[in-house]
């Protein structure tokens, strides 16, 4: 909570020490448990327990769970990027974080699929790793002490960065008046460590992929419209004042766009029932909400079928019936009274207009542009 009151610009040092820390207990853990399984010949001679469909529908399954934990920060991670120095400093997150998070997840294979050897048990959470170190003296409990601050440092760093800093964003952008980011960090802290009751969602392995998928059924279609409202409806040409702007271009009918509504009802509904299903489903398997077969199986691709039926739905319904008013020729910055050669008054769409220059987008000075606001 003491952390969440200082500007995460002021907590790098804290993310360094996560950059650095987290990695290493990862790979020491893993290290470890391929040792005491008698090396990685044991781990990857086990055998398969399902086979055919069902093992494609569980792999699919994982993909969406992976896909959920990251659907949060696929509509808000501009509250992050907008920090790069330049415009394109988010070009690198497309190679990295894939070869990173891909890294990741085979440590957590392996390590989980040595602990089935050592303990007899698969044990997928660190924490309960940790916990068995605590059982080999005082050896185990120093190993124990170091890892489990490692872990701590990783979760703050993730929970500021990834959960508390855009929860705080959009309640100042809902409640202007009342909320800010500190307050806006508090309350993010209190919903989701009492209120959403997350101790029950990682109760077991079932539930938490659960839960990570569920997240993938609203947020995938908004990611979707996002994407394809910037890149194939409007090609990348914003009005950027107007965004701030409830009476400006963007606030189609009633401050809705009826067409990403639809959008998103239309990627949500069909995924309903396989949300239902996965939340009452009993931790012994069984279940008290009966749906075909055929809505399981879809729910297993939750995010993929989200984000491409919303881009496809979106895109059509834009196409067809467009909203000229938010649809501008050049993009309009809002921050200085510049404009390409050869550009024509009739291009212009504010007295404020920048269009590409043919270095990039230019540097502004912040601090500049913050006095004049």
């Amino acid at each position: 909570m003491p952390l969440l009151l200082i500007p995460p610009t002021r907590l790098r040092y804290l993310f360094a020490t996560k950059l650095i820390a987290a990695p290493i207990t990862a790979l020491a853990t893993m290290g470890w448990c391929v040792h005491k399984a008698g090396g990685s010949g044991n781990i990857f001679g086990l055998k398969p327990t399902v086979h055919g469909s069902t093992k494609a529908y569980l792999w699919l399954s994982c993909m969406s769970s992976v896909t959920g934990s990251w659907s949060t920060l696929a509509c808000n991670i501009p509250d992050f990027s907008r920090y790069a120095k330049t415009s394109r400093g988010q070009y690198i997150q497309l190679p990295i974080l894939p070869a990173l998070f891909t890294a990741c997840a085979v440590i957590g294979i392996v390590t989980t699929s040595a602990t089935g050897v050592i303990y007899g048990e698969l044990l997928w959470n660190p924490l309960d790793i940790i916990g068995k170190w605590l059982e080999m003296g005082h050896g185990g409990r120093a190993a124990a002490f170091f890892a489990a601050t490692s872990w701590y440092i990783a979760q703050v760093g993730t929970n500021i960065t990834a959960n508390s800093i855009s929860a705080a964003n959009d309640l100042t952008v809902l409640f202007p008046r009342f909320v800010n980011i500190e307050r806006g960090c508090v309350i993010a802290a209190i919903i989701g460590g009492w209120v959403i009751v997350p101790w029950k969602i990682l109760n077991s392995a079932e539930t938490f992929l659960a839960f990570m998928g569920g997240y993938a059924v609203f947020l995938a279609p908004i990611a979707g419209i996002l994407a394809s409202d910037y890149w194939l409806v409007k090609k990348q040409h914003i009005d950027v004042p107007a965004l701030y702007n409830p009476d400006g271009r963007y606030k189609y009918w009633n401050g809705i766009n009826w067409r990403a509504l639809f959008s998103l009802i239309v990627a949500v509904t069909p995924n309903l029932p396989g949300l239902g299903y996965s939340i009452a489903l009993q931790a012994d398997g069984s279940d008290s909400v009966k749906i075909s077969a055929g809505a399981k199986n879809l729910y297993t691709f939750d995010w993929l079928f989200g984000f491409v039926t919303s881009i496809f739905c979106y895109t059509a319904l834009s196409y067809a019936f467009p909203s000229k008013d938010s649809l501008i020729k050049h993009t309009v910055y809002g921050n200085e009274e510049i404009v390409d050669e050869g550009s024509h008054a009739s291009d212009i769409e504010s007295t404020s207009v920048r269009t590409r220059e043919k270095g990039g987008y230019g540097v502004v000075d912040e601090k500049r542009v913050m006095r004049e606001l």
